[in-house]
């Protein structure tokens, strides 16, 4: 299964190799197929298996291959940037950031069914999306009310990627493991999660598969 339009543009490039092979460009047609290889990996969105618990939250991203993983866990305050349209004044959330590289699947998952209630985009410079980049790349805010408190998706640009896309609207309800959105290119994603109605399933360094991977349950 891949991205709305994959298809047709791989048929394109495919005409184009044939073309270019006829006429003899042997170099161009590997450079040709060399971009329908990087192009169908890329675009690929795959089925995947989502446990249906409201006291769960999963992953919203891939982090699998090459340096793609959990990079990023710690607790954030409602003073941190974005943190007020998801957390009240007195309370702590934990953020889990996932970084995906090129060779992840790049369609972001909804981590926890309920209903979107705040969407922002915000424009930001192209860096390297590790450490330290959500207050100054290009982002997209998303915040889910759910029946175990907010949750927010911040998808962050990174150095290749040029492009957020976002799937949902506010209003809209949602369920686990659907489409949220996907990011083009090496990229970040961080959930955010109120500190005292979850407690942790993942550890930094650990490999994540979006709308599989178990992130949080609710605290009994």
């Amino acid at each position: 299964m891949f991205v709305e339009g994959t298809v047709k543009k791989a048929g394109l490039l495919i005409i184009l190799a044939i073309l270019s092979l006829l006429m003899g460009y042997f170099w161009l047609t590997l450079v040709i197929l060399f971009g329908l290889v990087f192009l169908i990996q890329f675009f690929r969105d795959p089925q995947r298996e989502t446990p249906m618990d409201k006291d769960l939250i999963v992953a919203a991203a891939d982090g699998r291959f090459l340096k793609g993983k959990i990079d990023l866990i710690e607790e954030v305050s409602f003073e941190d940037p974005l943190m007020k349209y998801i957390l009240d004044p007195d309370e702590k959330g934990i953020r889990i950031s996932t970084f995906m590289s090129p060779f992840d699947v790049h369609v972001n998952r909804v981590p926890v069914s309920g209903r979107i209630i705040k969407t922002k985009y915000y424009p930001g410079d192209f860096k390297i999306a590790w450490g330290d980049v959500v207050t100054r790349n290009e982002k997209n805010l998303i915040v889910i009310d759910s029946d175990n408190g907010k949750v927010g998706v911040i998808q962050i640009a990174g150095y290749v990627a040029r492009r957020i896309v976002q799937y949902v609207k506010i209003g809209d309800q949602v369920q686990v493991g659907e489409r949220l959105g996907m990011i083009k290119f090496g990229s970040r994603v961080d959930i955010i999660i109120p500190q005292n109605k979850y407690h942790l399933m993942v550890e930094v360094g650990d490999r994540s598969i979006a709308g599989e991977t178990l992130i949080a349950r609710k605290s009994t």
